[in-house]
């Protein structure tokens, strides 16, 4: 996110002239925060290689990638946050453009959420033993079809130490079971699309009237690229799609040297 918005600072950016459909909204918007340097540095043999062995069915696909990678001498790290993003990207650009199908894109990134699920497997705070670096709840608005961009920030979140409880559309009495057995730092929301606002300040509301012991709320997503200030339309206390911000926002320190070891 390009920026942290404390509520009540701005209002709701004029309506989307286009009708973009979620899924390509949050496919092209995935690399929204990251700088044309950072993507310029990329190296394209992997990122073309990326898209190719998401489509192309192949069970041997991704091992050749991964040797690709280790020759490049390009980090898990790095292929989480910032390749597989820019492959995605790509590809729902490539759909815009009507250059690839529907089907080849949702399957694809499909298979890039696998990989993801697979190089992020060591970085789970939870597993990892790591105490003292806080715990959140990263919340996935509903009819979401793609989950890669969470699915990022709970890899970053994880290498910086935080335990992150991840739900994907949640209804009411899952949040209320769940905030009844544990307690978190914070809670993080993440939004595509603007016709999901109106269904996220409910659940920001519901929230805050559920906690006994209230954690700062924090709202994010590929939909701040169209909104001026999320956490105004949405009732949260910020809004941000800075790692850093969030858990500084939260109240959390991150421990670098957690990214260090695990990437």
């Amino acid at each position: 996110m390009q920026a942290f918005h404390p509520r009540d600072q701005a209002t709701a950016a004029s309506q989307d002239g286009g009708a973009v459909t979620s899924f390509a909204s949050q496919v092209v918007s995935m690399l929204a925060s990251r700088s044309a340097r950072a993507v310029s540095e990329l190296r394209e043999p992997v990122i073309v290689g990326l898209v190719a062995a998401s489509t192309s069915g192949s069970k041997d696909a991704f091992a050749s990638l991964l040797l690709e990678v280790r020759r490049a001498r390009i980090t898990l790290a790095a292929l989480a946050d910032l390749y597989i993003p820019e492959a995605a990207r790509r590809m729902g650009q490539a759909w815009l453009d009507d250059q690839m199908s529907w089907m080849d894109v949702s399957i694809g990134v499909g298979r890039m959420q696998s990989l993801l699920r697979e190089i992020g497997a060591a970085w789970a705070a939870d597993q990892a033993g790591d105490a003292g670096h806080g715990t959140v709840l990263l919340l996935v608005a509903e009819r979401e079809q793609h989950t890669l961009g969470p699915m990022v920030v709970m890899g970053q979140l994880r290498r910086f130490g935080v335990s992150v409880c991840l739900r994907i559309a949640p209804t009411f009495a899952e949040l209320n079971t769940l905030l009844a057995t544990r307690q978190f730092d914070g809670i993080l929301i993440s939004v595509s699309t603007k016709d999901k606002l109106e269904a996220v300040a409910k659940t920001v509301e519901f929230l805050k009237n559920l906690m006994s012991q209230p954690c700062p709320i924090v709202v994010g997503g590929a939909v701040m690229a169209r909104v001026e200030d999320l956490a105004a339309c949405t009732g949260a206390d910020f809004s941000t799609n800075d790692i850093g911000a969030a858990l500084e926002g939260i109240g959390l320190k991150f421990d670098a040297s957690c990214v260090l070891r695990r990437a």
